[in-house]
């Protein structure tokens, strides 16, 4: 019986000592600055940012008090716009990595330069001379219009001015959108070597374009000479008088 006692005894000062380091106190400030606590939360500190304590009063945790609509509308907006932050510093990094990994002079980053516009180049002069031929075709068609001139004209010659028609306006947009590529690149690769220069410290090697040789002025035109006067005519000579 004693033993018996003895383990109830044990058991319930354990079970007491138990309760007593999971007992928690929860605190916050009623709407009149008030310290408010109690072992559960207490009715004022609903809606309201809380300290919950251990049993020797020590703030184990703090709980923010519930956001209003507008509150919450900016934290996110803040929230987006630091991971908007983070992602572009991430491209940053990858980009100047990149970067220095790929060119070890600037030599490099012209001779990639040169060989894109290379590229383009050529699609751009296959579209241009898609475009001449659309445009030799298309004032065969006129002729031929003239030729049908108060009279209308055949389905296929209509069928023919409408092919010719599109095919102008997509050969036209092929030119124009080369062309843009080609001012895309050569911005590109001046951006990459201004970073590249940047980021290493080095010198430019692009030898400065040659200045303009000066056009010599031209001489200045004398003015004709004035035309001779002519000469007053000579007076006859007289026969001298015999004496």
């Amino acid at each position: 019986m004693r033993l018996i006692s003895a383990l109830l005894f044990v058991s319930t000062a354990v079970l007491a000592l138990g309760a007593a380091a999971q007992t928690r106190i929860y605190c916050c400030d009623d709407a009149r600055g008030r310290k408010v606590c109690g072992d559960f939360l207490p009715t004022e500190c609903q809606g309201r940012a809380y300290e919950e304590r251990d049993n020797k009063g020590f703030v184990s945790k703090k709980v923010e008090a519930p956001l209003t609509a507008e509150q919450q509308t900016r934290r996110n907006a803040e929230i987006a716009k630091k991971e908007e932050e983070k992602k572009k510093a991430g491209e940053e990094r990858r980009r100047t990595l990149a970067l220095l990994s790929t060119y070890s002079s600037e030599k490099d980053i012209n001779s990639a330069r040169d060989r894109a516009l290379a590229a383009v180049d050529k699609n751009l002069k296959q579209a241009q001379q898609r475009l001449e031929e659309a445009n030799k075709k298309k004032k065969k068609l006129e002729t031929d219009k003239e030729f049908y001139k108060g009279k209308p004209l055949p389905d296929q010659v209509k069928a023919e001015v409408r092919d010719n028609e599109k095919e102008i306006a997509a050969q036209q947009g092929a030119v124009d959108a080369k062309a843009k590529e080609m001012e895309d690149v050569r911005a590109r690769f001046a951006d990459e070597r201004k970073r590249y220069l940047e980021l290493t410290g080095k010198k430019s090697t692009d030898a400065a374009a040659p200045a303009p040789e000066a056009v010599p002025a031209a001489a200045p035109v004398a003015a004709p000479a004035p035309a001779p006067e002519p000469a007053a005519p000579a007076e006859p000579v007289k026969p001298a008088r015999k004496k």
